[in-house]
């Protein structure tokens, strides 16, 4: 078993260098501060998924750094759902506690803008410098309708994961990329039960259902080679209804998937997935890029991996582009120390210590390249490549409603409803996408 230290290489860095000298010093101020208003900048955020407390220890270094613009984190927990509740909540002032700066899913961007619970970057302060220094997926989720609203405090991407020592024949070198045919052919036997199915998603009704079909339905449009069915959706999501057939029985392992999909996916979230996964129950499964962390280093002394025994590769179609932005609440008194804070959050030293530290993906394209981030995360290059293939899902400001009629269609493919014309597959999802309720 490797031991506790050897599985946290970034401990070490930290303990030898200390957290300044791993973010390369003092990150400059990009805007004027505010006037002297008391109390902390509260940052209202989902409780962290990565590893090492990467972003309290960001926030810690801040307040270090700045002790007249002391922050804290006010931490929501809950699915994604009901974290985008409390969001609004506090967007609202309808909690006890008055936020100033949002954590908010990439999706929500678009309706916290335009309903006005977020304020736009001035634009005569943008942050130009930083601004360059992201990748373009990361960078377009922080704008809507032209319009800049947020910066990263990190990125994400759904990747493919898959245990060597399963697969059979064993690949002489590590593969670059997997595709279905891939995942198919390691189906095992009838009666198996390690592995007892080749392959685990997230199948559960909330969001990561969403990306889970998205992601289907993008990898059978590159394989068919189908056009989207219209154009006022944009990203291909598609209306022919042979697509959507294709791509839910490929999510549920149907017909002849049997035995490729792990049938107890339909109650998976992320933590189950990557349990069914360490104890080598299924082959291959998709996750965020967080799992790789969670696999090496908290697993336990009867399941345990060694990062050898982990490929990694992008997804066999585009990825679902995650991850958080930061945005100021619409009304902060201390809207510029607000800004002043997201900027050294989302700077390429923070941006490192989230990827170093938390195993986050990192939303600055110079992180990757760093000596330090390839030496302690061998998939660097990966994530990358499967960031910039990435895909936004649909910006409306009525996203959540778009995200549950996705999900209604997938129930209804599955359970074997009358087949929909593809006319009545582009009406209920712009209907969605537009905030309109299709009558059942």
């Amino acid at each position: 078993m490797i031991g506790w230290v050897a599985r946290r290489p970034w401990l070490v860095l930290c303990a030898g260098l200390g957290v300044g000298a791993l973010l390369g010093g003092t990150v400059p101020h990009l805007l004027r501060p505010s006037a002297d208003t008391p109390g902390d900048l509260v940052i209202v955020s989902g409780v962290e998924d990565g590893a090492g407390s990467a972003r309290q220890t960001l926030v810690d270094l801040w307040n270090q750094q700045h002790p007249d613009k002391r922050a804290r984190i006010e931490p929501v927990s809950g699915s994604a759902d009901e974290q985008h509740g409390a969001m609004v909540r506090y967007a609202k002032g309808e909690e006890p506690v008055k936020a100033d700066i949002l954590n908010l899913d990439v999706t929500a961007i678009a309706e916290f803008a335009e309903f006005g619970y977020i304020a736009e970057w001035p634009a005569d302060r943008a942050p130009g410098p930083l601004l360059a220094e992201l990748l373009e997926k990361p960078r377009e989720s922080c704008y809507y309708d032209d319009r800049l609203w947020a910066l990263p405090f990190n990125t994400d991407v759904g990747v493919l994961f898959a245990r060597r020592g399963l697969l059979q024949p064993q690949p002489s070198t590590t593969p670059l990329a997997f595709t279905w045919n891939d995942v198919l052919e390691q189906a095992p036997a009838e009666g198996s039960a390690t592995p007892k199915a080749a392959y685990a998603g997230q199948l559960d009704g909330y969001e990561g259902l969403t990306v889970n079909a998205l992601e289907a339905l993008w990898a059978v449009l590159k394989e068919t080679g189908g056009p989207a069915a219209t154009q006022r959706l944009p990203l291909e999501v598609s209306t022919d209804p042979a697509i959507w057939t294709a791509a839910v029985t490929r999510l549920y392992g149907t017909g002849d998937n049997a035995r490729v999909v792990d049938p107890a996916s339909t109650a998976y979230r992320e933590g189950e997935t990557t349990e069914e996964f360490l104890h080598r129950r299924v082959v291959f499964m998709r996750n965020w890029p967080t799992a790789f962390r969670t696999l090496v280093e908290d697993t336990d002394q009867q399941a345990t991996v060694t990062a050898a025994d982990i490929v990694m590769t992008p997804l066999p179609g585009p990825a679902v582009l995650g991850g958080q932005n930061l945005a100021v609440v619409a009304g902060s008194p201390r809207g510029d120390d607000a800004r002043e804070l997201i900027a050294f959050l989302a700077s390429e030293p923070s941006q490192r210590l989230l990827m170093q530290v938390g195993g986050f993906a990192a939303a600055t394209a110079a992180t990757y390249d760093r000596a330090e981030i390839k030496a302690t995360h061998p998939y660097a290059s990966t994530i990358r490549a499967a960031v910039e293939y990435s895909r936004q899902r649909l910006q409306t400001p009525y996203y959540p409603r778009f995200s549950e009629e996705i999900r209604a269609i997938v129930t209804e493919i599955r359970a074997g409803g009358a087949t929909m014309t593809a006319a009545e597959l582009e009406k209920r999802l712009t209907d969605a996408a537009e905030g309109r309720l299709t009558p059942r």
